[in-house]
């Protein structure tokens, strides 16, 4: 049965909400302190579990007790962590504070994630050809190019979010199969402003498609995504389903919900569209991984 194998990054999420964000030097009083799983790996990987796709991660925790905490929470969303690896240092840990309209701001220590690396599954983990190998840039550069080299040599295609953008991942891009990105992230990119309409987003989506992938996604949060698929580029307008409470996360819900739909074998239209229902799901409660809790799974046609 196809897979989605996601090699990337693990965090210890310490969430605070405020009525607004702090200006420059400000101190403002938080009314909630919460503590969970977190990190786009993580997350994108419990995405795809709740989706209903078998899926594997492929990271690292530290010894502390939050590396401990973070292999319950996400073996707890039906993810395989055989190959969740733990090494002598902290945990990574993502710094979150979500206003009251819904929006974030986050700030991250990678910590352990600076260790990830396919090495120790590449003795018995085989991708094959139906599965999907998800990446981000959360793990070291270095670690996505090993991963992708060893995807594609079992022929099995590799989805790239390319977050946060880096310097060091042009060859990465132009090898991914999917390129996934925000409209900032577009941007930086192509070295160019944010797209700031859903026509300028598909103009980013073609000019990114031009680099190599042969599948891009630009999504527009509220505005919904911008998508170039061989012949086709278009924009799907956003799906809505209740009042946003907590937008942290629904980006991974979209990609891990993305991935399990492609290895069901859904046309790319269809599988944008499971995605953003993800991401739509995603935002109606608080969290990251925490809010998958009612991800709609999904069927093959």
């Amino acid at each position: 049965m196809a897979r989605v194998i996601v090699v990337g990054s693990i965090n210890h999420d310490v969430t605070v909400t405020v009525n607004r964000f702090p200006k420059p030097g400000e101190t403002l009083s938080g009314s909630s302190l919460t503590y969970g799983l977190g990190g786009k790996g993580a997350n994108q990987a419990a995405a795809a579990a709740r989706s209903g796709v078998p899926t594997v991660f492929i990271g690292a925790v530290g010894t502390d007790l939050a590396g401990h905490r973070l292999r319950t929470d996400l073996a707890a969303h039906g993810v395989d962590t055989s190959y969740l690896r733990e090494v002598d240092s902290p945990s990574g840990t993502a710094l979150i504070t979500v206003s009251a309209n819904g929006e974030n701001t986050i700030i991250l220590d990678a910590g352990a994630n600076r260790a990830a690396t396919i090495e120790p599954a590449k003795a018995s983990l085989f991708p094959t050809p139906s599965d999907i190998v998800v990446l981000q840039a959360e793990i070291p550069a270095e670690a996505n190019a090993a991963a992708l080299a060893w995807a594609h040599s079992f022929g099995a295609r590799v989805l790239l979010n390319l977050a946060p953008v880096r310097a060091s991942d042009p060859t990465t891009l132009s090898r991914a199969d999917i390129l996934v990105v925000n409209e900032s992230e577009a941007g930086l990119t192509l070295g160019l402003p944010a797209p700031a309409t859903p026509l300028e987003a598909i103009g980013a989506a073609q000019a990114l498609r031009g680099m190599g992938p042969r599948h891009v996604v630009v999504t527009l949060g509220s505005k919904g995504t911008a998508w170039a698929s061989g012949a086709q580029a278009q924009h799907s307008p956003a799906i809505t389903l209740g009042q946003t409470v907590d937008t942290t996360g629904a980006g991974d819900a979209f990609v891990g919900a993305l991935a399990a739909a492609l290895t069901l074998g859904k046309p790319f239209s269809e599988a944008i569209t499971d995605g953003m229902r993800a991401g739509a799901t995603a935002i109606l409660a608080p969290g990251a991984a925490s809010s998958y809790a009612a991800l709609p799974t999904i069927t093959r046609n």
